[in-house]
């Protein structure tokens, strides 16, 4: 019997089927970029063997896009006219069932089966790495560090994959608010591997959520060698170093970035890519800097991906996108997709009640920006926030939604509440310079609507005036300011 790293039975693999398994599975918890190909090859070498289309399957589904959900599908429906599905051990079965749980959109279903094979096989480093994924595009926060947690005790620093453990274990803590902790984990990761991508970045986010950009900056600059190129993670992490930049004011950087390794025309064009993009460039458009032509281009490319609703995380992106470019229509057209999508009742699926409580709202807020009706954005963000984590993501891609709140509430005049959310972004995080630079806009707001006499901006002709002095609100009929709040 054939068995894998950590000394688990592989059912049905023949020795060369199972030398090319366990290199795939190496690459997948490293997210190399061979990791694909090594495991075609493995199917092709070994078609009894079940493992490698189950890897295989959760990669697809890992593209968060209906076609390749199709695509996983297709895969698993391949499989069965190999083998006899319920025939084979429980490892095995519970992998199964996890994949068609997540076909159906049932995400934290397939979750939690995982989180029960992981009781019984707390080793079975697939199921933990797929598990912890699983948490982040649920929005299961707590999970994402406790599933580790109860796994941690079966492995020690001997084993193949230690390093990877303690790489989501980081990421959990991150996601938790355990800052110091995340970072002392990742790095135990880091010693084990260099060039663990998860781990860096996980220690990257305990740097970013401390508002310790010059630390991250420097811890990303020592180690680009391990996660610049080679991996299917780095567009991400160079993300996560233009959002340093962007936060400190070097947009030059940030936009060096961006072009050079988050999108341009070369880049694959899928929504794990496409979201990053939209990502920064709606935080660039709130701080006033230009990106509407990198806007343009980006919209272009969420064309081909914005049609039947699939995971609602995505088409919120796509709005940005759209209404960064000016694309209010399409915009408009997702909202009413996502309406169509609800009123047709999904709700065996995750992602229909994220788009009830989450991604619709939020949606119709970014559409009201876009269209200067802040006051409508600033309630129906105010209103979504406590539910966002359901959204999925991280903290760090939550955060645009808290953004686009506080600038919603400062271009609409409403001071009081802007000082309040610049108050509460400054106490979370004193250190990012962003925050205070919020702060000094919803205080220089308050100082001069009470110079003209409206202290509460009862007078709406005299808010809108006020506003416009501070260059916090554009004409109706003209052009979109490009003057950066930095500079008043």
């Amino acid at each position: 019997m054939e068995i894998d790293q950590q000394g688990l039975a592989l059912t049905g693999a023949t020795e060369k089927g199972a030398a090319l398994f366990r290199s795939a599975l190496h690459e997948l918890v490293y997210f190399k970029s061979s990791v694909l190909s090594t495991l075609d090859k493995t199917i092709e070498e070994n078609p009894g063997f079940a493992l490698p289309y189950f890897a295989r399957a959760y990669l697809d589904l890992f593209m968060t896009e209906p076609q390749f959900a199709e695509r996983a599908k297709n895969t698993l429906e391949d499989l069965k006219t190999k083998v006899d599905i319920e025939k084979l051990p429980s490892r095995e079965r519970h992998h199964a069932a996890a994949i068609e749980a997540w076909i159906g959109g049932d995400l934290r279903k397939s979750a939690r089966i995982l989180d029960r094979l992981g009781l019984d096989e707390p080793r079975d480093i697939l199921a933990l790495r797929i598990g912890h994924e699983l948490d982040f595009f649920a929005g299961n926060k707590r999970s994402l560090r406790d599933r580790i947690a109860r796994q941690l005790i079966a492995w020690t620093p001997s084993d193949p994959h230690y390093g990877i453990v303690q790489g989501c274990y980081a990421f959990g803590l991150e996601e938790n608010g355990q800052f110091e902790r995340a970072e002392e984990h990742g790095l135990i990761a880091l010693s084990v591997r260099p060039d663990d991508v998860w781990a860096l970045h996980a220690v990257t986010h305990s740097f970013e959520m401390r508002g310790a950009i010059a630390d991250g900056l420097r811890f990303m600059n020592e180690r680009s060698g391990d996660w610049e190129e080679g991996n299917l993670f780095s567009a991400h992490n160079w993300w996560h170093k233009s959002l340093f930049n962007t936060d400190i004011g070097n947009y030059a950087a940030a936009f060096e970035i961006y072009d050079k390794a988050i999108f341009n025309q070369g880049s694959p064009k899928i929504a794990l890519v496409l979201l990053d993009a939209s990502s920064l460039l709606w935080r660039l458009h709130l701080q006033r800097v230009p990106v509407a032509d990198r806007f343009a281009e980006l919209a272009d490319a969420w064309d081909a991906l914005t049609s039947a609703p699939f995971y609602v995380f995505n088409d919120v992106h796509a709005i940005m996108a759209y209404v960064g470019s000016g694309r209010i229509d399409d915009a408009r057209a997702v909202v009413r997709r996502l309406e169509q999508y609800v009123a047709d009742g999904h709700q065996g699926t995750n992602n229909y009640h994220n788009t009830v409580r989450v991604g619709l709202p939020l949606a119709r807020a970014l559409v009201a920006f876009g269209e200067d009706r802040y006051e409508t954005a600033l309630d129906l963000l105010y209103d979504v926030r406590e539910n966002a984590i359901e959204f999925g993501g991280s903290e760090a891609q939550r955060d645009a939604i808290d953004r686009t709140l506080l600038e919603a509430a400062i271009r609409s005049g409403r001071s009081n509440l802007a000082a309040a959310l610049a108050s509460e972004r400054v106490n979370l995080n004193p250190n990012n310079p962003y925050n205070w630079s919020k702060m000094a806009e919803a205080l220089r707001l308050s100082q001069a609507l009470e110079r003209a006499g409206e202290s509460d901006a009862r007078s709406l002709s005299l808010k809108d005036d006020v506003l416009r002095k501070l260059n916090w609100r554009e004409p109706r009929s003209g052009a979109a300011s490009t003057a950066c709040p930095f500079q008043h």
